[in-house]
């Protein structure tokens, strides 16, 4: 800035003396004495190193308690951490118990005297995917010979259990493969249809294979999925779900392969 600090060496006029400071020799003895003891070829580390300690030992005297407060707290943690715990296996507990209850939901179409549909669909299945599924199943249709503009497919519903917390053991599937019959024998006599086409996921295995096994000759057939039924006197044919096609296409040749018994059945009907 171009200025000049002047530092005068005489008293000014007007201006005030300091004040005098007196120290307490006494005081300053100990110091003196402790700097005497010093070696003089002391490093610079050492005083360092000392100040350092001082303070650790300071710090752990004068906070002692604060310690005791962060060995606590691990504690606290750690029980929460069990409460977490315990909270998680209890849901898994309940999810696991759910995940075994059998569920399913089927949707029943008449298409004409000669074939029925059930499908099995998803528990929670959105708007759009049921438009997509019944798109699927017009053209399935369309591949096996019917007309399927024609045809006006109203919707019945099947859902298992049918009353909420009616089974929850190992006796589930018994019961839900003996509602699902009885449901079939039902309809085939009202409607009189010749064929049930069953787009199965978790019905697979309570209608695959004929329904008496007591034949000896007829073991061989058991795991067939086109087969003769005594109980409601018409052909069930079982196939992959329309849902799991759409899911994933390359399902679909493998589908297209299973219904070629009940193709010819209906071109010979017709």
């Amino acid at each position: 800035m171009g200025l000049d600090v002047y530092y005068p060496r005489v008293n000014l006029s007007g201006a005030k003396m300091s004040p005098a400071y007196e120290f307490n020799r006494e005081v300053a003895l100990p110091a003196e004495e402790n700097s005497t003891k010093e070696a003089p070829n002391t490093s610079r580390q050492r005083p360092t190193a000392e100040k350092l300690a001082a303070s650790v030992q300071l710090l752990d005297d004068s906070n002692s308690k604060p310690a005791a407060k962060k060995t606590s707290a691990p504690q606290v943690a750690e029980k929460k951490a069990v409460t977490q715990e315990q909270t998680l296996v209890t849901k898994s507990d309940s999810n696991t118990d759910e995940a075994n209850e059998l569920r399913f939901a089927l949707r029943y179409y008449k298409v004409s005297d000669s074939l029925a549909v059930l499908d099995e669909y998803p528990l929670q299945q959105s708007s759009d995917a049921a438009q997509e599924s019944m798109s699927l199943l017009k053209n399935i249709l369309r591949a096996l010979g019917l007309n399927s503009e024609k045809v006006q497919l109203k919707q019945e519903s099947f859902n298992w259990p049918l009353v909420e917390g009616l089974t929850s053991n190992a006796g589930d599937a018994v019961a839900a493969k003996q509602a699902l019959q009885g449901f079939i024998v039902g309809r085939q006599q009202q409607d009189g249809f010749q064929n049930l086409l069953v787009f199965a996921g978790l019905v697979d295995d309570l209608l695959v294979g004929p329904d008496d096994d007591s034949d000896k000759d007829k073991k061989e057939e058991r795991d067939k999925r086109d087969y003769r039924s005594k109980n409601s006197d018409c052909f069930i044919s079982l196939t992959h779900s329309l849902q799991s096609m759409l899911s994933f296409p390359q399902l679909k040749k493998d589908v297209w392969q299973q219904l070629q018994a009940l193709r010819a059945r209906l071109q010979a009907n017709q």
